[in-house]
């Protein structure tokens, strides 16, 4: 064996493993040949740290000891006395390529014992397969090795193990960690139920109770396999009964994304020793917008929109608890629908800031007390229906910007049981509404300096005077103080910025008011220049409150 001062070049490396291989085996040829294999490939020239991989007589291992174990794996700690051999690759001050390779004795490692293994050798190679020898994966395989007493084969391991006691979770999260490769992942974790303190119940619906929790070691990260933080604060999502549909909770899990900005990000997975039900170990985001329905088919509407939420500019899609709605004031009702004004106590939940370079700078935060209007319709309908109409508002980019996000999220009157939409903005009119928001949909992946057409709020106006006048028209000059909305995309990125005291013309359709389609009429005869970006000719659509006459908010011009 090398001493670990010893540094050996790669020729020195050949010849060892070539006469050594005369001097072990393991006593199976397929477990010889697999070790010989796995050594050959030490020869390619590529860079990084890799680990010879070796069969390892079980009387290396001191200081043994038992940490967990399920029907099919014990694992243990141990030293291996002699430690692994690792290749240190990389480029000379000549750029050549050169290989060190060292001994680091004492080492402490892992000891993944797989019972009744010697009955499948097959098996136990296609196991040892799924690893890699690199030396700064998450999950290292240095070689194999047998307990003489048992029998049984062992994967001899770098120090990080977990396990649950159940087989298919722990398949689950092993075929995560080997899975994930982006720099900034978050590594998938089985957590002990003691690493969690503080546990306090924030909701529940049905068969899913939800608590705020910290978390004591905290997440661990790809990009250094070193903990975020200690006494992280998370969000515990317990599956009730799940210890009996171990299938479902790993569907359940098989939804959440791995990156460590995202939404609703998943650490782990934990058990309660108490009732055995397992647990969902999710970023503290969720806790921010937790409110549950208690409708199986709205909570998972909700869940469905918030997972699809991948850009840094979304406003977060939720339940809104019918108290957090403040000042309700009817402003528009007909035969199909109600409108009220009401001011959103705590806010639109978005993210105020993006990773960079891997490191997380993302910030979920709320806009408190923002004016919404709330969207009421008129009879007992389905959920089914209540969803469909909330799909309207609910595609790219309108979801995605928060500058143009129509919706909120729904919300329930307890009094009536009537569910409501709670909208940033509508016209109290469906077909316009229907009207603006297909006309946001038609922005796709190459629009660049794009002018969105959406509802302008009157009062956003001032300066206004009238210029023009002919029958059933006027036409009035005005300040529009936000201004228009520049809209960009940035690969999967929807970016904007406003124009703010922006001229523009207000053309005010007279008796429009009792016609949405000839207010449609007239604003697609604009829209033929502005889809074809030669220039724009429209920006939206407005009401006068003291007429209802509609207006239509026109780019302004000596002609207009």
């Amino acid at each position: 064996m090398f001493s670990k001062k010893n540094s050996l070049e790669i020729s020195n490396i050949q010849k060892y493993l070539e006469k050594n291989q005369i001097c072990w085996t393991s006593g199976n040829d397929k477990i010889d040949n697999f070790v010989k294999e796995m050594q050959s490939k030490i020869y390619n020239k590529d860079y990084g740290y890799k680990v010879v991989f070796e069969w390892i007589l079980y009387n290396q291992f001191s200081e043994i000891k038992e940490t967990e174990k399920n029907d099919l794996i014990t694992v243990y700690s141990a030293i291996w006395k002699d430690g692994l051999i690792c290749k240190l690759a990389g480029l000379s001050g000549n750029f050549d390529f050169v290989a060190n390779y060292k001994r680091d004795s004492n080492k402490k490692v892992t000891l993944k014992c797989l019972h009744n293994s010697q009955e499948s050798i097959d098996s136990l190679i296609n196991e040892a397969k799924k690893y890699s020898t690199k030396h700064v994966t998450l999950q290292v395989l240095y070689g194999i090795s047998q307990n003489p007493d048992t029998g049984d084969y062992i994967l001899v391991q770098n120090n990080y193990t977990w396990i649950s006691e159940n087989g298919k979770i722990d398949n689950f999260i092993q075929e995560r960690q080997l899975k994930f490769n982006k720099y900034g992942d978050i590594v998938l974790e089985w957590i002990p139920y003691n690493q969690f303190k503080e546990i306090k119940d924030t909701g529940k619906n049905g068969l899913i109770t939800f608590y705020s929790a910290i978390w004591i070691d905290g997440p661990m990260r790809q990009c250094s396999y070193t903990r975020d933080s200690n006494n992280k604060k998370v969000a515990l999502k317990c599956l009730h009964n799940t210890q009996e549909s171990i299938d479902y909770l790993v569907n359940e899990a098989k939804k959440y994304p791995s990156k460590y900005e995202a939404f609703q990000a998943l650490y782990g997975i934990s058990q309660n020793p108490v009732t055995g039900d397992y647990i969902l170990v999710q970023n503290n985001s969720i806790i921010l917008a937790n409110y549950i329905s208690k409708n199986k088919k709205i909570d998972d509407f909700i869940q469905e929109m918030q997972l699809k939420m991948n850009y840094y500019s979304a406003i977060v899609f939720e339940w809104i608890p019918y108290n957090q709605l403040d000042e309700i004031k009817e402003i528009v009702k007909n035969s199909s629908i109600t409108v009220y004004s009401a001011i959103w106590k705590d806010g639109p939940l978005y993210c105020d800031k993006q990773p960079y370079y891997g490191k997380n700078y993302s910030n979920y935060t709320r806009n408190s007390n923002k004016k919404v209007a709330l969207k009421y319709y008129n009879s007992q309908n389905s959920v089914d229906f209540l969803i469909n109409k909330a799909e309207k508002y609910l595609t790219k980019p309108v979801m995605y910007n928060r500058e143009i996000c129509s919706i909120h999220g729904i919300s329930q009157n307890p009094k009536t049981n009537n569910y409501i939409l709670v909208l940033a903005w509508t016209s109290g009119n469906e077909k316009i509404d229907d009207f603006i928001i297909q006309k946001m949909q038609l922005i796709n992946s190459n629009d660049y300096g794009y002018i969105m057409l959406e509802w302008i709020p009157y009062n956003q106006f001032n300066e206004i005077k009238e210029t023009d006048k002919n029958g059933p028209i006027t036409v009035y000059s005005a300040i529009w103080k936000d201004g228009p909305l520049d809209f960009n995309t940035w690969g999967h990125e929807y970016v904007s910025s406003r124009f703010s005291n922006r001229k523009v013309a207000l053309k005010c359709l007279h008796d429009s008011q009792n016609s949405a389609d000839f207010l449609i009429s007239e604003a697609e005869k604009y829209l033929t220049n502005m889809f074809d970006r030669v220039f724009c000719n429209i920006y939206g659509i407005s009401q006068d409150p003291n007429t209802n006459n509609y207006i239509l908010v026109l780019e302004w011009s000596s002609g207009n």
